[in-house]
């Protein structure tokens, strides 16, 4: 009987806590709901201020922005408009299931409220961009305590929903929300870099922007042909010069090497991959470009600033990554592997090469890829070491990458012109997608002819 008295008394406590985590889930959802009529961000445009609601972003046609000489209304994004509107009928929504006793489906409409403002956030990036092209360079935007309360509140009323039914709940949820984090930033990084880059591509029309031979912002010339191609060449080259070089040091360490050795090279490698980018392209700008520069071959031929210098910096620079990856693969492949091929009559090396590498062939690909796309996203170092004209690639000659462009000119830029820059970030994303995509495909057929 004490047993039944004490599990009865148990479940009216658990009870009770749900009840009072279902008050404070939509007593916070109120106030979200609430805070959609407070002042929820701030816009100064040099010596004007807007002091907005979220009812105000929703409705209002823009602001009136006056700069040298020029007077013109700023339109409120799309985006903003259909945010805001939804973070407060995502946690009205959340409230209603909620009572109605659908814990989980209220979590996922509290979190869809608490991401709304992230999404205006993003918006307000075409705002800025309008406000430029009216010469006013101090534009600043505060986010209010409402911005803040609806991010932080949808969190928290997600968690106490799922909490109602039970610590394990929780816990698998969080762990669920967690593992989902990596391709909800993906997703998020994606829709954002089409949002910003597209414009500039239906203005500036699809062909002269990809195959434009000429890059002037200020002729309103915005082709990147030549930007491309760089990346192109600097990414191939240092991938023909670094991964061979990564996976013959990766099988020394892991086949070949004596402790004592290796726990030489070891702490070198590691060396190589801690060293920042700059100080890369400070060795490259002392050591790499005078030394082309120098050679008897190439005297009287370049600079010294070049695409070789840019391809040689980064075979360098993607050595750690494709050693280190390489490495951990190889000590993977179970030992017996390799008993069995000594066994059989063949050759330490033979046994390398024919065993222990094809069996590793995933994990060197994955070190292949991460080496490439440290190849293609490098900025810092190659700006240094690469002369930045915007040049159709030869190997002594100054180029300029995708990535180098972007940096070097967004500080400055404004209207179409920072918008292309946001449409060169689309293409060297969809390049990078492409690659991966691609390794992983070659990979996942190699996986299905050893198979068979």
């Amino acid at each position: 009987m004490s047993m039944v008295f004490n599990s009865m008394k148990n479940t009216r406590k658990d009870r009770k806590k749900n009840r009072v985590k279902k008050g404070m889930a939509v007593a916070l959802s109120l106030g979200s709901v609430f805070s959609f009529f407070l002042p929820y961000m701030q816009f100064v445009f040099k010596d004007t201020t807007y002091l907005v609601s979220g009812f105000q972003l929703a409705t209002a046609k823009g602001f009136r922005v006056h700069g040298s000489g020029l007077s013109a209304v700023v339109t409120i994004p799309v985006l903003a408009r259909a945010a805001v509107i939804s973070g407060m009928l995502f946690a009205a929504a959340g409230i209603i299931l909620l009572i109605f006793r659908k814990p989980v489906f209220a979590a996922i409409a509290y979190a869809l409220s608490g991401i709304t403002p992230l999404l205006v956030l993003i918006s307000t990036t075409s705002i800025q961009t309008a406000v430029t092209q009216l010469n006013i360079s101090k534009v600043s935007i505060y986010c209010l305590w409402p911005f803040l309360y609806v991010l932080a509140g949808g969190i928290a009323c997600a968690v106490l929903s799922v909490w109602t039914q039970g610590a394990e709940k929780l816990a698998e949820s969080i762990f669920l929300v967690f593992s989902c984090v990596s391709i909800g930033s993906v997703a998020f990084i994606t829709v954002y870099i089409f949002a910003a880059g597209s414009p500039a591509i239906a203005q500036i029309g699809l062909g002269q922007f990809l195959f434009g031979r000429e890059w002037n912002a200020e002729a309103g010339a915005f082709g990147i042909l030549p930007l491309i191609l760089s990346s192109v060449a600097g990414t191939a080259g240092a991938v023909l010069l670094g991964v061979p070089v990564g996976i013959l040091t990766a099988v020394f360490l892991a086949e070949t090497a004596k402790p004592q050795l290796a726990r030489l090279v070891h702490p070198a490698i590691e060396l190589l991959a801690g060293i920042p980018s700059v100080v890369y392209g400070f060795f490259g700008m002392q050591v790499i470009v005078p030394a082309i520069r120098s050679f008897p071959p190439f005297q009287n031929h370049t600079i010294g600033d070049s695409l070789l210098a840019a391809i040689l910096i980064l075979a360098i620079m993607v050595l750690p990554t494709i050693v280190s990856v390489t490495e951990t693969s190889l000590k993977a492949v179970p030992q017996a592997y390799r008993e069995a091929s000594l066994a059989l009559g063949a050759t330490p090396v033979i046994t390398i090469f024919k065993v222990s590498i094809p069996a590793a062939r995933s994990g060197i690909l994955a070190g292949v890829i991460l080496g490439v796309g440290r190849a293609i996203g490098e900025t810092m170092a190659v700006i240094m070491v690469a002369g930045n004209v915007a040049n159709m690639p030869t190997l002594l000659g100054t180029v300029r990458l995708l990535t180098t462009g972007i940096a070097m000119e967004m500080s400055y830029a404004s209207g179409l012109h920072r918008q292309a820059l946001f449409a060169i970030g689309l293409v060297l994303f969809l390049f990078i997608m492409i690659v991966n995509i691609s390794f992983t495909f070659i990979s996942r057929r190699g996986v299905r002819m050893d198979a068979r």
